[in-house]
C-alpha cells in the first residue's frame, strides 16, 4: 500500500504543482485588478472622444485604470445644428490630474492671444514660454495654441471664415490639475517664470515642462489636422512637431543671431549708432508672422565705440503679420492709439517730403511715456494674404523721472528717414521673412510717434 500511494503521489505531483502555479498567478491577476478594471474601456473612449480627433498614441500612456473616464464635449462638429461659437470643446479626464482639454473655433474676429512685436520676441512678459518651430502659436495660459488656414472655408458659422484657432492642454498628474477641470483655466500653465523642466512636470510657477509642452502642441496639431481634413479645407496638414524651444533667454537665448535678422547691422544700416549690434528673432518659423529686433550692444562696444549721442538710434524692431494675425495685431495697436491717423498723430502724419526735411517743429518727450519710439506701418500682399508690417526705431534718450526732453525738428526728421530705411532694408533682405513670403504691392501707411 505504501508503494502504491508513493506511485500515485509521484503521478499527481506535476498536476498539483501546476494548479499551485495557476492559483498564484490568479491571485496576482486579481490583486492587480482590484479597484480598477477600466483601462480597456478608457482606452476605447480615448479613441472616440472629441469626434476622434485626439492623438491616441501620444495620449495612451495617460489613461488610468482606477476609474471610468469622464468626458464632456460639445460643438458644431459634434452637433451640426447646434448654436455654438465653438467647432469643438472637449475635456476628457481619468482622475489624479491625468487628462486632456481641447478647444477649436472658427475665427470671425481677432486671435484671442497677444501677437504684438514684443509678444513674439519676449513672450510671457519676458519670462519665456515654449514654441514649436513650424507651428504658428505658443504655449500660453490655456496650453498650446495655434492658428491654421482653411482656404476652403470653415462650416458651422453664419459668417464665413478661413481661420482655425485651436488650443490643447494635457496634464499628467504633476501639476495638481485634473484634465476635466482644465477648461476653466484655473490651473492653466501661463508660461510665466519657472525653470525649464526636462522631466515633463510642471514647475511650481505654472510653466510646464518641455515634454508637457510638446505633448500639448502635438495634440493641438492633431486636432487641427483632423478638423481641416473633415472640413475639406484644401490645404495640407500641419507638420507634427517633434521638439519645442524655450524662449527664455536664461536657457541659451536660442533667438539670438538668427539668419532672418542679419539685416540689422550697425555697420551697414544707415542712421543707427555704429558698432556691434545684438539681434533677436522669434522662433516660430511661421508662414503667418515673424519678428526681429536689434540693439546696440553696450557691453561689446565698451572701450571700442563711444556711447551713442542723444537721439541716435540704439534699437530697432520689425514684425509682419498675415491674414487674421495681421488684423489682430493692427487692432491691438489701434486700441492703444498706436496706428497711423490716431490720437496725437491724426493731424501730424508726415508726407514723403517731410520725412527728408528738417521743417518739423520741435516736440517734447516725457519720461513717463514709456520707451519712446517712432513706428512706421506698411501693408503688402504676402503669400496671397493681406499682411501688415511694423518697424520701429528707438532713439537714445537720457531722462530722469519727471523730466522732459526736447526733440528738434532736425532730429525728428532723422528718425523718419531712419524708420523708412529700416522698413526698406527689412522688406528687401534676402534672408528675411518678407522675401521668403514673396511680399509685393507694398503701401506705406504712415508713422506713429509713441512718446505722447
Amino acid at each position: 500500500m505504501r508503494g502504491l500511494w508513493g506511485r500515485v503521489w509521484q503521478r499527481r505531483t506535476p498536476f498539483v504543482v501546476l494548479m499551485a502555479v495557476v492559483g498564484i498567478a490568479g491571485a496576482v491577476l486579481v490583486t492587480g485588478d482590484s479597484g480598477g478594471g477600466h483601462l480597456a474601456a478608457n482606452r476605447a473612449q480615448l479613441r472616440k472622444a472629441c469626434d476622434g480627433t485626439l492623438p491616441y498614441r501620444d495620449l495612451e500612456r495617460l489613461v488610468r485604470d482606477e476609474r471610468p473616464g469622464e468626458l464632456a464635449q460639445h460643438g458644431t462638429v459634434l452637433a451640426p445644428g447646434q448654436q455654438s461659437r465653438s467647432l469643438l470643446d472637449c475635456s476628457l479626464s481619468w482622475g489624479d490630474g491625468h487628462g486632456v482639454t481641447v478647444h477649436a473655433e472658427a475665427l470671425v474676429s481677432d486671435v484671442p492671444q497677444p501677437v504684438r512685436t514684443r509678444d513674439l520676441l519676449e513672450p510671457a512678459g519676458g519670462h519665456g514660454t515654449f514654441v514649436a518651430p513650424g507651428t504658428t502659436g505658443q504655449y500660453g495660459k490655456w496650453g498650446a495654441w495655434l492658428v491654421a488656414d482653411c482656404l476652403g472655408g470653415l462650416g458651422g458659422r453664419v459668417r464665413p471664415t478661413t481661420d482655425l484657432y485651436v488650443t490643447a492642454r494635457v496634464t499628467d498628474g504633476t501639476d495638481g490639475a485634473d484634465g476635466a477641470d482644465g477648461a476653466d483655466g484655473a490651473d492653466g500653465a501661463d508660461g510665466t517664470d519657472g525653470a525649464d523642466r526636462t522631466d515633463g512636470s510642471t514647475a511650481a510657477s505654472g510653466k510646464p515642462g518641455r515634454a508637457t509642452a510638446l505633448l500639448g502642441f502635438r495634440t493641438a496639431v492633431h486636432v487641427a489636422n483632423a478638423l481641416t481634413k473633415a472640413q475639406h479645407c484644401g490645404s495640407g496638414p500641419l507638420m507634427t512637431p517633434t521638439a519645442v524651444l524655450d524662449t527664455d533667454e536664461t536657457h541659451g537665448a536660442p533667438g539670438r543671431g538668427l539668419r532672418k535678422c542679419e539685416w540689422i547691422d550697425g555697420s551697414s544700416l544707415p542712421g543707427v549708432a555704429s558698432g556691434t549690434w545684438t539681434t533677436l528673432g522669434d522662433l516660430q518659423e511661421s508662414t503667418g508672422l515673424s519678428a526681429c529686433a536689434g540693439e546696440w550692444d553696450a557691453e561689446k562696444n565698451a572701450g571700442e565705440r563711444p556711447r551713442p549721442k542723444e537721439w541716435q538710434i540704439t534699437e530697432v524692431d520689425a514684425a509682419s503679420w498675415s491674414g487674421v494675425l495681421g488684423r489682430s495685431a493692427y487692432n491691438s495697436y489701434e486700441r492703444e492709439g498706436h496706428v497711423p491717423g490716431w490720437g496725437a498723430q491724426q493731424d501730424k502724419r508726415p508726407s514723403e517730403a517731410d520725412a527728408g526735411s528738417d521743417t518739423r517743429q520741435e516736440d517734447r518727450v516725457s519720461a513717463y511715456s514709456g520707451r519712446p519710439q517712432l513706428a512706421l506701418w506698411a501693408r503688402s500682399v504676402c503669400g496671397g494674404r493681406t499682411t501688415y508690417h511694423r518697424v520701429a526705431v528707438f532713439p537714445e534718450i537720457r531722462l530722469e523721472d519727471g523730466e522732459t526732453a526736447v526733440i528738434s525738428g532736425k532730429d525728428r526728421a532723422r528718425l523718419s528717414t531712419a524708420a523708412r530705411t529700416v522698413l526698406d532694408r527689412y522688406l528687401d533682405a534676402e534672408d528675411g521673412w518678407p522675401a521668403s513670403a514673396d511680399c509685393r504691392d507694398t503701401t506705406v501707411l504712415g508713422e506713429v510717434e509713441q512718446w505722447h
